[in-house]
């Protein structure tokens, strides 16, 4: 066992004893149904941190981190954050991976390849909370009661996202897993410029995908807003809970790696 396997290990340890876990359980832990998409939800973030900072290595101007804040409704939960020394500005990343099993290679309603970003809330907002938002961003109760699971587009500059998670699936074991049909293996072998189903697998990991927040919402999207409760279904600034990621040229979110140009 070589060095950091060593201290990787005696950390797990430790980590099991301060909590009062069972070590030689872990590996179920990891498989349980309702812990691995949480799981690989933070992971994501600690993922995007370290692709960021690969790209920006080169750059005096900015840095890359990841804040550890203890999210509360007063304080914005940032998920990766790039600093501007040049205009000491902040700009704020949110970390949000593809709906589980949403990709289509098209539906009555959209005749495209696509799948779904999930972008929502993890609490929704209750009636004090409601009253609070309304009059913190200066906007109606009502159109906040009716996206109350919903984020506005000034809440985080830029989303990120990878789209594996569209291919996932629980299969007939009870396990949580990338499981792409062969259909859609075929299509992702085009798509990425590949020949196999594990060269498609490593493209999926590492290919993010980035987009303004501003852009997704219907007031700049040209996509009305999906609530049935919402009164200005085409000027609404917040963002959809699942907007499409369409899977072609006309997509309108770009490669990570872009971000710098952007920036």
């Amino acid at each position: 066992m070589d060095n950091y396997s060593a201290k990787l290990l005696s950390h797990l340890r430790s980590y099991c004893s301060e909590h009062g876990l069972d070590i030689e359980s872990l590996p179920s832990l990891f498989d349980e149904p309702k812990l691995v998409p949480m799981i690989r939800g933070i992971g994501f973030e600690y993922v995007v941190e370290k692709d960021l900072k690969q790209i920006f290595s080169n750059s005096d101007r900015f840095t890359v981190n990841k804040p550890i804040i203890n999210a509360q409704f007063e304080i914005k939960d940032v998920d990766v954050e790039i600093f501007d020394r040049k205009s000491q500005n902040k700009i704020s990343i949110e970390c949000k991976l593809a709906k589980n099993n949403s990709f289509r290679i098209k539906t009555k309603k959209n005749n495209f390849p696509h799948c779904s970003i999930k972008i929502m809330r993890s609490r929704t907002l209750g009636e004090q909370k409601i009253a609070e938002f309304s009059k913190k961003e200066n906007i109606d109760i009502n159109k906040v009661s009716s996206h109350k699971d919903s984020y506005l587009s000034n809440h985080f500059d830029y989303i990120v996202t990878n789209l594996r998670n569209a291919f996932y699936r629980t299969t007939e074991d009870g396990l949580f897993r990338f499981a792409p049909t062969k259909d859609e293996v075929n299509f992702l072998e085009k798509f990425f410029e590949v020949s196999s189903k594990n060269e498609v697998d490593e493209k999926l990991k590492n290919t993010h995908f980035y987009i303004k927040a501003e852009k997704l919402t219907p007031k700049n999207s040209g996509i009305e807003c999906p609530r049935k409760a919402c009164q200005n279904k085409h000027e609404c600034e917040f963002i959809p809970n699942y907007p499409i990621f369409r899977l072609d040229n006309f997509c309108s979110w770009k490669p990570i790696n872009y971000l710098i140009r952007e920036l």
